[in-house]
C-alpha cells in the first residue's frame, strides 16, 4: 500500500495539462482513501465516485486531477483477472471499432499500433482481421498474459525503442484519461502516423446526458480516471498535437448480464443485490449509453 500524501506529486503540477495554464479552480474535492494501491487502478476496478480533488481549467475547460501526476508505477505492478474473465465481451467490442476503420487487403496492408493495449485484445482481433498490428502496454502482467497467448505486445509506454517506422492506424482506446500529459501521448502517437494515418481515440465523455444525470456518481468516476474530457476539450488536445479531427462516433460495448447487473447494484444496498443464474447471466447484450467517444484525427496538412 502507498500512502497518498507520499505518493502523489504537487509543485510543477499546477498547470492545465491541455493548454498549460495557470488558470486552475478546485471543482471538486478528494474522496480517495488513506492509502490507494495497484488494485485501485485495476481496469475493472467498481470504485464509482472515488477521485482525487478535480481541478478544472478556467482557460480551455479541461478537467484533471492535478494531484495525480506519479500514476504510471501502480500500472507497472497492475494484474487484473477480472479483466480477462471478460476477455469475449471485450473482443466484441474492439472487432466492432476495427470494423468501422479502413480494412487492410491483399494489394493494402494497413500497419496497426495499439496504445495501452492490455492484455492484446484489441490487437488479436486486428491481426485475425488481416492488420498487421502490435501493441504496447505498461502493465507486466497483462502484457506477459498477452505474449503467453502469443500476440506481440511490447512492455512499456510510448516512445518504445522497439517501435519504429510509420502506422496506418494508431487506437488509444480508453487511454487517456489515464495519463498527466495526454497531449504528449497524442502528439508522440501522430509522429508515428503515416502521411495519410489515421488516430483513433475513445475516452469517456464528462458532458454527456448520462454523466451529468449520475452526477458524482458517475461510473467513469475513478481513482485511475485522472483527465475528463469532452468533445471540445478532446479536439482542442488534438489540435495541440497537429491533428486535425475527421470523425466522430459514440462506441457500443458488450456486457455479459451478470456483469451488467453486478455494476449497477453496487449502487444499491447489499440486500437487494443478486445474481442470474449462469445460463443466463452469461448471455451478452450491446450497450450504448452515449457517454464515451469516438474520434479520428489526422495530421494536419503543412501545405
Amino acid at each position: 500500500m502507498v500512502d497518498v500524501a507520499q505518493s502523489l506529486e504537487l509543485g510543477s503540477s499546477a498547470t492545465c495539462w491541455l493548454c498549460g495554464q495557470h488558470t486552475l479552480v478546485t471543482v471538486r474535492e478528494s474522496s480517495l482513501p488513506q492509502d490507494i494501491s495497484k488494485d485501485n487502478f485495476k481496469i475493472s476496478n467498481s470504485d464509482y465516485g472515488v477521485t482525487a480533488s478535480i481541478d478544472r481549467c478556467s482557460n480551455c475547460g479541461f478537467h484533471q486531477c492535478t494531484d495525480m501526476m506519479d500514476v504510471l508505477q501502480f500500472y507497472e505492478d497492475m494484474d487484473d483477472p477480472g479483466y480477462e474473465e471478460t476477455r469475449e465481451q471485450r473482443a466484441l467490442q474492439e472487432r466492432a471499432l476495427l470494423k468501422c476503420l479502413p480494412q487492410p487487403t491483399a494489394s493494402k496492408p494497413l500497419r496497426l499500433l495499439d496504445v495501452g493495449a492490455g492484455s492484446g485484445i484489441l490487437v488479436e482481433e486486428a491481426l485475425e482481421m488481416g492488420f498487421d498490428a502490435i501493441g504496447v502496454e505498461p502493465s507486466q502482467s497483462l502484457q506477459e498474459t498477452a505474449n503467453d497467448l502469443g500476440i506481440p505486445v511490447l512492455k512499456g509506454v510510448l516512445p518504445h525503442p522497439e517501435i519504429s517506422g510509420k502506422f496506418d492506424l494508431i487506437t488509444i482506446v480508453d487511454v487517456i484519461e489515464h495519463v498527466p500529459d495526454p497531449v504528449g501521448l497524442i502528439a508522440t502517437a501522430a509522429e508515428l502516423l503515416s502521411e495519410n494515418g489515421t488516430l483513433i481515440v475513445v475516452t469517456p465523455d464528462r458532458l454527456s446526458l448520462v454523466a451529468r444525470l449520475m452526477g458524482r456518481r458517475w461510473w467513469h468516476y475513478r481513482v485511475a480516471h485522472i483527465g475528463y474530457f469532452d468533445p471540445k476539450t478532446l479536439n482542442f488536445a488534438l489540435e495541440r498535437a497537429n491533428l486535425r479531427q475527421t470523425e466522430f462516433r459514440r462506441p457500443t460495448w458488450y456486457f455479459p448480464i451478470n456483469y451488467l447487473v453486478e455494476r449497477t447494484l453496487s449502487y444499491f444496498p447489499k440486500w437487494m443485490r443478486f445474481k442470474f443464474p449462469d445460463f443466463i447471466g452469461q448471455l451478452v447484450v450491446p450497450l450504448n449509453l452515449r457517454d464515451s467517444m469516438i474520434v479520428g484525427a489526422r495530421k494536419i496538412s503543412k501545405d
